[in-house]
C-alpha cells in the first residue's frame, strides 16, 4: 500500500488495468473501469470531482471482502457510496467506487415485538419505512433525501433529519453493525448506550468511566481494535469533555465523546458519522420507532430571518418534533409546484421567511390543545405577523415537500452564480442562534455577498446558510475560503460544532484542527490507523485532509465546447449550462414517487438516472473531458435507457431538461455518423400511417402475420412480441369531413367577428350559445388508430358551446424529435406556426388531445422557431381537457353532465408528457364533476412505451420493468373501476403487458354527457 499521504492520488494506468482484470475473476457483481462510469461517479451533490479509477457494485459480502483485499493488494484505496446525495465530498474520490445501492439493498423480517429490522447499506430510507409502516414503524431520522438516501450513507454520516429535536439522530437507532475491515475480515459490533456530555466543566479522573472488559477473547484484529480504543478513550477523556462542543449536532471528526462516555469499548458508535474511513458496512440492525399518531402544524410568517430563528427558542417550550426555517428564496421557487388552493392555506403574501412548527401527540384532542396553546403563546409575544395552524394532512405534506426540496431549489436559477454548501453545516445552541446568524450575516455583507438563502434546523440550531457565489471565477473561490475560515471562527466564538450533519468530507475536515486542536486531531490519527493502519478508506478525509479549495468541480473545469444547437438555451448560456444545472441531489433516484426517472427505477442503475446523463453530457461539452463530445459512443450508453419523458423537467428540483438535450445529442450524433434506419423508420410513422390507413384491413393482417414482424424486427428493430396497434376503419379526418354540412366552407378564421372564448381563468364567460373558434389538432395516432377520441373531443366541446374546426396541419414533429431529425422537426413547426396564426389573430384556441403531440407546441415549438408568432401560438394551446375545466370554472353550466347515469369508479393513469407541462388537475376536476363519478389517480409513474421506446426491441423488457413498478399492478387490482387514459401509448402498453383495456378520459366525458 501506498503511504498515508500518497494514497489518495490517481491511479496509474497499468495498476488500474491489473486491478480490474482481477476483480472480474473474483466478483459476482458489475466492474465498470469505462470512463463512462468514471465521468458518471466522479461528484456527487457536493462541490468536489474527482474521478475514481474504476467502480464495483458488489452483489453481496464475499464481493466487498474480495474488492477489499484485492484493492489491499494493488495499493488502491476505496471509498464507500450510497446514493450519492452527500453534499460535503465525502463519497468522491481516486481508487474504487463502491455503490452498494444496486444490489445490497435487502430488507430482512420487521420484528414487530423488539421493533428491530437488519438491512444492508444500500435500502433507502423511503423503502424501509414503507416496508415499516405496515407494522406502525418506521425509522425516524427523517432526512430531506429521504426518497434516495441509502442507509450506509445515514450510518456513514450518522444522519439526523428534520425531526431530530424529537428523534435524535441514526446512531441513536443502530443495535448492531456488521463491517469489512480493512484487512478482509468481517466484524460485528453492537452499538452499545452512552451518556451525554455533562455541562461545560472538565471531568476528574474520578469521574471517568470505569472501564470495563470487553466480549471474550476475539482474533485479531477485532481485539486489537478494541484494545487501541480503550487507550484511545482514557488517553484523551479529557481533552474530549474541554473541547467537545455541547449542542446536539456535533458530528465532527470522529465520535470520541461516545467513545469516552460509553460504559464499554464500543466500535459500532465510532463507526457511525465516520464516513467510510474505518469500515465498510455491509450489514446493519436498526432500531425502528412508532408512527405518530397525530401530527398538526403551525407555520409562522416573518418579515425578517433573523425575527425567525429569534422565535425559536418560544417554539421549544411547547416541545415540538420539529422546527424548521424556510427562507422566501424556497418559498418563491417552491410555490409553484404547489396548487394555488393549497398554498393559500399556509401563505397569503410569500414572508421572508417561515418557521415550520410540527408537534405530535398520541390524542387528537390534546395536539388541538396543545396547538391552541402555541398559537396563544406567539400571538402574545408578537414574535411573528401571522400564524396558520394546519391539520389537514395534504396541506401538511404540501409544506414538507417545499422544505424538503430545499437544497435543488435554491440551486434551480440559471446562470454561474449559486447558493452554494460550504458552511451550512455549523451547529450551535438554539438560544444563541439569532446571535450567531447575524454575525454570519454581517460577515458575509463584509465579503461582499448579500445574496443568501437560509433555511433548515432551527430547533437544533442548524442554519444551512448558502451563500450565493460564482465558483468559476476564481476570486470567489478565494472569497468562499475566507468564508469558510471567518465562520470557523464564529462557530468557536459561539461554542459550536462547524459539522452538525452533513459530515466532514473534503469541504470541512481542514478546518478539524482549528476547531478541536491538536492533540484532538492526533487522538482522530489514532483511531484511523487502529481500524485502517494501511489508509485504505476513503483517505484524506477527517484524518490529513485535502484544502477545501481543492478538486472543486466548476473552478478546475476547462474551456466549454462551442455547439451550434437547434434549440434555444440561451435562459442557460448553453447546453452544457443546462447540463450544468444538476446539483448532484440525486432525486432522479426516487422509486415510489413521481416519475423522474423511469428507467432508473427498473433498473436501480446510476447509469440510467437524469444525474448521470447531465454529469456525461457536461463532461462531453468540456474540452478535455473524460467523454471526448457528443459522437463519443459513451453517450450512447448512458442516453439508451433515456424514454424521453420530460418528468426531470418539472420534478428535477433544478429543471435539468434531458428530453431536449437527448434529442439535441442525436442531432448531432447522426450529423456525425449518420442516422440508423431503425431511427428513421421509427420517425416517419406519421407517414407510414397514412399510406397503411389506405386500406386499413390489409395493413392489419399484414402487420400480425409473424412472418412481417420477424423481418421487422430484424431489419428496424421493432419487436415481435409486441402487436403494432391496429388501423382504424375509418379515420377521424374522414368522419370529420362528412359530418359538417353542405354549407360550410371548411376551416377558416373567423374574421367578421371577435368573440373571446372562455378563459383564461378568472375571466368573465362569455355568451354559452357561442364560446369561440377552437382549432382540434388532428394527431397521427388519433386520426389513423383512435378516432373515437377526436369525436368524443368534437362532440364535448360543441356540447360546451365551441365551434371546431381542423385545418390542415403538419405533424408535430415528435417523432422527429425524439430520434434527433430536427432538421425535420424544425420544418414542420415553421409550417405549423405561419398556419395558425391567423387563427391565433381571431381569438382562437388550439386544442389537441394527445399530449406528446399538442405539448410540442408549448415545449418543443418555441424553442425551435424562436419567434414572437411561435410564443403567441404557445400561449394558445391547450388540451381539450384544459380548455373544457377552464370553461367549467368560468361557467358550472357550461358541460350539460347527465342526471340519470349510474355511478362508476374510474382511476386516472395521466401521460408522462402531461404530468411534467401540465399537471393532470384539469383532467381530474372534469372526472369529478360528472355526477355520479368516484375519480382517483393512480400513483403510477411511466407506463414504459414512451412513443416507440416501448416498441424497440433493445428496450423491450425493460418498458415492461418500468409498468411492473406501479402502474401495471394498479390496473390489475382495479376492482370495478374504468382505467382511463390520456395518452394513445399508455392504452398500448397496459393492454399488451397488463392485459386491460383502457379508455382516453374524453370518451369517458362524452358518455357522461346528456344528449
Amino acid at each position: 500500500m501506498r503511504s498515508r499521504n500518497e494514497s489518495a492520488q490517481a491511479v496509474p494506468a497499468e495498476i488500474a488495468e491489473n486491478l480490474e482484470r482481477d476483480l472480474r475473476h473474483c466478483i459476482r457483481g458489475e466492474i465498470r473501469f469505462d470512463k463512462l462510469s468514471r465521468a458518471v461517479y466522479s461528484t456527487d451533490a457536493s462541490l468536489y470531482e474527482i474521478a475514481p479509477a474504476g467502480v464495483v457494485l458488489p452483489r453481496d459480502v464475499d464481493d466487498v471482502v474480495a474488492t477489499v483485499n484485492l484493492c489491499r493488494a494493488h495499493g488502491v484505496s476505496i471509498v464507500a457510496r450510497g446514493a450519492g446525495t452527500g453534499i460535503a465530498g465525502g463519497a468522491v474520490g481516486w481508487g474504487v467506487q463502491l455503490d452498494f445501492s444496486r444490489f445490497m439493498h435487502a430488507i430482512g423480517p420487521i420484528d414487530s415485538d423488539a421493533r428491530t429490522v437488519t438491512v444492508e447499506p444500500g435500502v433507502v430510507l423511503d423503502d424501509l419505512n414503507a416496508a415499516a409502516a405496515p407494522h406502525g414503524l418506521h425509522f425516524p431520522a427523517d432526512v430531506a433525501t429521504a426518497s434516495r438516501a441509502t442507509i450506509g450513507g445515514m450510518i456513514a454520516n450518522n444522519s439526523c433529519g428534520a425531526h431530530s429535536v424529537y428523534y435524535g439522530r441514526t446512531v441513536d437507532y443502530v443495535e448492531s453493525l456488521t463491517v469489512v475491515l480493512s484487512d478482509g475480515s468481517v466484524a460485528t459490533w453492537r452499538h452499545r448506550p452512552y451518556r451525554d456530555l455533562p455541562p461545560d466543566s472538565v471531568a476528574s479522573a474520578s469521574d471517568r468511566c470505569s472501564p470495563e472488559p470487553g466480549p471474550g477473547a476475539q482474533a485479531e484484529p477485532h481485539a486489537r481494535i478494541e484494545s487501541s480504543l480503550e487507550h484511545i478513550r482514557h488517553a484523551y477523556y479529557n481533552d474530549v469533555l474541554e473541547k467537545y462542543p455541547r449542542v446536539l449536532r456535533r458530528n465532527g471528526g470522529y465520535a470520541l465523546d461516545r467513545l469516552c462516555l460509553s460504559n464499554a469499548v464500543n466500535p459500532a458508535t465510532i463507526i457511525c458519522g465516520s464516513e467510510g474511513t474505518l469500515a465498510l458496512v455491509v450489514s446493519a440492525t436498526l432500531r425502528l420507532t412508532p408512527l405518530p399518531k397525530h401530527r398538526a402544524l403551525a407555520v409562522l410568517h416573518f418579515d425578517d430571518v433573523l425575527d425567525a430563528v429569534g422565535a425559536t427558542p418560544l417554539l421549544l417550550a411547547h416541545k415540538p418534533a420539529a422546527v424548521e426555517l424556510v427562507d422566501d428564496l424556497i418559498l418563491k421557487a417552491g410555490l409553484p409546484l404547489v396548487p394555488a388552493s393549497v398554498s393559500r392555506q399556509f401563505l397569503d403574501v410569500c414572508p421572508r421567511a417561515i418557521l415550520v412548527c410540527e408537534l405530535y401527540d398520541e390524542d387528537a384532542d390534546t395536539l388541538r390543545s396543545r396547538m391552541t396553546a402555541l398559537e396563544a403563546d406567539i400571538r402574545r409575544a408578537g414574535v411573528s405577523r401571522d400564524v396558520r395552524l394546519l391539520l389537514d394532512p395534504a396541506i401538511q405534506q404540501a409544506v414538507w415537500m417545499i422544505r424538503n426540496k430545499g437544497f435543488g431549489l435554491l440551486m434551480s436559477k440559471p446562470g454561474d452564480r449559486h447558493p452554494y454548501e460550504f458552511i451550512e453545516d455549523a451547529a450551535v445552541d438554539p438560544a444563541r442562534l439569532r446571535d450567531y446568524i447575524a454575525d454570519v450575516d454581517a460577515m458575509l455583507r463584509e465579503e461582499g455577498v448579500t445574496d443568501v438563502g437560509y433555511y433548515a434546523h432551527a430547533s437544533v440550531g442548524v442554519i444551512h446558510v448558502r451563500p450565493t457565489l460564482n465558483l468559476k471565477r476564481s476570486d470567489d473561490v478565494k472569497r468562499m475560503r475566507r468564508i469558510a475560515e471567518k465562520t470557523v471562527d464564529l462557530v468557536l466564538k459561539y461554542g459550536g460544532a462547524m459539522t452538525g450533519e452533513h459530515g466532514d468530507g473534503l469541504v470541512r475536515s481542514e478546518w478539524l484542527e482549528r476547531l478541536y486542536g491538536p492533540r484532538i486531531v492526533q487522538a482522530f490519527r489514532e483511531v484511523k490507523q487502529a481500524f485502517d493502519p494501511i489508509n485504505l478508506f476513503n483517505p484524506r478525509k477527517i484524518v490529513d485532509p485535502l484544502p477545501m479549495d481543492e478538486r472543486l468541480r466548476y473552478s478546475a473545469q476547462p474551456r466549454t465546447v462551442q455547439l451550434e444547437t437547434y434549440f434555444d438555451y440561451s435562459a442557460h448560456g448553453s447546453m452544457q449550462g443546462l447540463a450544468n444545472m444538476c446539483s448532484g441531489v440525486g432525486q432522479c433516484r426516487q422509486k415510489l414517487v413521481g416519475t423522474m426517472c423511469p428507467s432508473y427505477m427498473a433498473t436501480l442503475d446510476e447509469q440510467h438516472t437524469t444525474r448521470a446523463r447531465a454529469l456525461a453530457l457536461r463532461s462531453a461539452l468540456t474540452q478535455g473531458g473524460l467523454i471526448d463530445g457528443l459522437d463519443d459512443p459513451a453517450l450512447d450508453d448512458v442516453m439508451d435507457l433515456c424514454l424521453s419523458c420530460k418528468a426531470c423537467k418539472t420534478e428535477c428540483p433544478t429543471g435539468v431538461d434531458m428530453a431536449r438535450m437527448k434529442s439535441e445529442w442525436l442531432a448531432h450524433r447522426n450529423a456525425t455518423r449518420g442516422t440508423p434506419w431503425s431511427d428513421r423508420f421509427l420517425a416517419a410513422a406519421p407517414q407510414l400511417a397514412a399510406l397503411g390507413s389506405i386500406l386499413p384491413r390489409l395493413s392489419n393482417a399484414m402487420l400480425q402475420s409473424p412472418m412481417i414482424r420477424g423481418a421487422m424486427e430484424r431489419i428496424f428493430g421493432v419487436d415481435r412480441r409486441i402487436a403494432p396497434p391496429a388501423f382504424a376503419p375509418q379515420t377521424f379526418r374522414s368522419w370529420f369531413d362528412a359530418r359538417r354540412s353542405a354549407t360550410q366552407m371548411g376551416a377558416m378564421p373567423i374574421r367578421h367577428r371577435r368573440i373571446a372564448p372562455a378563459g383564461p381563468r378568472g375571466a368573465q364567460s362569455p355568451s354559452p350559445d357561442h364560446r369561440g373558434q377552437v382549432v382540434y389538432f388532428v394527431d397521427t395516432w388519433m386520426n389513423f388508430y383512435w378516432p373515437s377520441v377526436g369525436q368524443a373531443a368534437v362532440r364535448l366541446l360543441e356540447a360546451a358551446g365551441f365551434e371546431v374546426v381542423c385545418p390542415a396541419l403538419a405533424c408535430c414533429g415528435r417523432p422527429a424529435i425524439s430520434k434527433g431529425l430536427l432538421d425535420q422537426a424544425v420544418e414542420a413547426a415553421k409550417a405549423n406556426v405561419e398556419s395558425l396564426m391567423p387563427f391565433v389573430e381571431a381569438g382562437a384556441w388550439i386544442v389537441g388531445s394527445e399530449p406528446s403531440c399538442i405539448l410540442t407546441f408549448i415545449d418543443e415549438v418555441p424553442h425551435f422557431v424562436r419567434t414572437a408568432d411561435a410564443q403567441r401560438v404557445a400561449a394558445r394551446i391547450r388540451t381539450v381537457e384544459q380548455l373544457l375545466a377552464e370553461t367549467l370554472e368560468a361557467d358550472p353550466n357550461a358541460i350539460p353532465w347527465s342526471t340519470t347515469a349510474p355511478p362508476r369508479r374510474v382511476l386516472l393513469h395521466g401521460h408522462c408528457h402531461q404530468k411534467a407541462l401540465i399537471g393532470t388537475a384539469d383532467t381530474m376536476t372534469l372526472l369529478r364533476s360528472i355526477p355520479g363519478c368516484d375519480a382517483s389517480e393512480i400513483n403510477s409513474g411511466c407506463c414504459g412505451m414512451a412513443g416507440s421506446f416501448g416498441h424497440e426491441h433493445a428496450h423491450y423488457d425493460v418498458a415492461k420493468a418500468i409498468g411492473e413498478q406501479r402502474l401495471f399492478p394498479a390496473v390489475r387490482d382495479r376492482g370495478n373501476a374504468e382505467i382511463a387514459v390520456c395518452g394513445f401509448s399508455c392504452r398500448e402498453q397496459m393492454k399488451h403487458h397488463a392485459c386491460v383495456d383502457s379508455r382516453h378520459v374524453l370518451e369517458l366525458l362524452e358518455e357522461s354527457i346528456s344528449v
